[in-house]
């Protein structure tokens, strides 16, 4: 079994506050707790680093050659929790695939195989695919028809990619089966089909695919039943101007029914106070926490686990 301790997402943050870099977490479900003490990154030049994706504890990090470049010098695997990390070995891999403009990246793990792999599509549509258990990398198919945004999400061995229609101005998911073609497959999402909706990225909740989306002043959270059917989960309408709910940014949903948002230096927690045909409407805002006073930057939520990326070394 890979997932060895399951406990709770973390929000991951990045302290410039001193000459050697450190990162602080907060806790999505207990968000007034506060930052954690402030921890030495393990690895070297993480001063610039960028969190590229996550999956089970696992951490996958950019090391920028400097401030400036448009290229990574390293990949690494890192738990947060653990502080164990691997950097990537670049056998069979390309310069793009160390480019900072991916059009996407997924981190996953294939049963079968007991490895976690890395899946980039680079900039020019093609794919590479990294083997943590073999420390070495694969091109498979170019896809150049694909124009893909970078919120995706792996769910019992699928990969799911929210491609852009930059025509219509709209969007679509497509599936990847990792164990069977590794072909793409379109699924159905009437859901995208307004050119006013915005995508504000994949969740997983309960075993399911979730998608959050804006529509003008209202967030709403759906859930993927099967590949193609949806059932909208719960909305959220601000009582703020137009331009501060514009750029909120869902984070998390908690496991009382809160949300956990972000926008500007803070993080909100907002609750439900109307129920209307089994949505829970979130009108007020009660409490928000500012984390960026000293030089605390976020970089992304990631699940705390025990899994570390030296154990599947083959």
């Amino acid at each position: 079994m890979h997932l060895h301790h399951q406990n709770r997402h973390k929000l991951l943050f990045k302290s410039y506050t001193t000459l050697s870099c450190t990162f602080r977490t907060i806790d999505c479900e207990a968000p007034e707790d506060g930052l954690t003490p402030p921890r030495c990154l393990p690895f070297k030049l993480a001063r610039n680093m960028s969190v590229i994706t996550s999956f089970n504890g696992m951490v996958c990090v950019g090391i920028p050659h400097n401030r400036m470049e448009s290229e990574y010098s390293d990949l690494i695997l890192w738990n947060p929790l653990t502080c164990d990390y691997k950097t990537l070995s670049k056998t069979n891999s390309c310069k793009e695939c160390y480019q900072t403009n991916t059009r996407a990246s997924v981190l996953y793990y294939i049963s079968s195989e007991d490895d976690y792999k890395l899946l980039l599509v680079t900039h020019s549509c093609s794919i590479y695919i990294y083997s943590l258990k073999f420390d070495l990398w694969r091109k498979t198919e170019d896809i150049h028809r694909l124009s893909f945004s970078n919120h995706n999400a792996s769910l019992n061995e699928k990969l799911y990619f929210l491609k852009e229609d930059k025509a219509d101005d709209v969007y679509s998911i497509v599936s990847l089966d990792l164990k069977t073609t590794e072909k793409f497959i379109d699924v159905a999402t009437p859901i995208l089909k307004n050119s006013h909706t915005t995508c504000l990225g994949f969740t997983i909740l309960r075993g399911c695919i979730h998608i959050w989306m804006r529509n003008f002043l209202q967030i709403d959270l759906w859930r993927m039943d099967g590949d193609g059917d949806w059932t909208k989960v719960v909305a959220y309408w601000g009582t703020i101007d137009f331009a501060h709910i514009l750029y909120q940014q869902p984070l998390h949903l908690m496991a009382d029914g809160n949300w956990l948002l972000l926008y500007q230096y803070c993080l909100y927690k907002t609750y439900p106070e109307k129920v209307y045909n089994c949505a829970c409407t979130y009108t007020t805002t009660r409490y928000k926490y500012r984390y960026l006073d000293l030089g605390i930057t976020p970089l992304g939520k990631y699940l705390e686990t025990l899994v570390s990326p030296n154990q599947y070394m083959k």
